[in-house]
């Protein structure tokens, strides 16, 4: 992986640049996990969510279960840039 050429615009990606982007990925997943997990607190009654959170949990899980919203593995995303 030490360099990916992006398909359509032909650019390189050097290690440096890789490992940041990877290093950053990561932090995203983890902070939309977090997220996730105070959703599922909320969800189960821990504490009452408020009307606008109620609204915004409903639009989440909906797109869950539509698949618009999902994590992936980084390393899945990366390997589907070095097959093409």
């Amino acid at each position: 992986m030490l360099g990916i050429i992006i398909r359509g615009y032909g650019v390189r990606v050097s290690a440096v640049v890789e490992k940041t982007i990877l290093e950053e990925l990561r932090a995203i997943r983890e902070a939309l996990e977090r997220i996730e997990a105070l959703l599922e607190e909320r969800l189960i009654g821990i504490e009452e969510p408020l009307p606008d959170e109620v609204e915004a949990i409903k639009e989440y899980e909906a797109d869950k279960k539509s698949d618009r919203v999902k994590l992936v593995k980084l390393e899945d995303v990366l390997r589907g840039f070095e097959a093409e």
